[in-house]
């Protein structure tokens, strides 16, 4: 997104922006993604259905990453008295 450690036009910096997006995005996915390995499911697609959820069982490790850095980019912020 934009450069530099500037803030972007919404108030919060272009990386805590980033983070936030990225996350909400991952955990929309899992949504998606576990409808998807159900649809496999009822059109009797074990192989596709598995899939899905490994996908989505991996998308687990990055949101565990997402929070960790968000909380640490947040946590930052705050001490800093922003």
């Amino acid at each position: 997104m934009g450069t530099g450690t500037g803030e972007n036009r919404y108030g919060v910096a272009n990386l805590e922006y980033d983070l936030i997006t990225t996350l909400g995005n991952t955990l929309q996915a899992q949504e998606t993604l576990e409808k998807y390995a159900q649809d496999a499911q009822e059109a009797n697609d074990q192989e596709c259905a598995t899939l899905f959820r490994t996908i989505r069982e991996s998308n687990r490790a990055h949101i565990d990453q997402l929070r960790a850095a968000l909380a640490r980019h947040l946590g930052g912020r705050e001490a800093a008295g922003g």
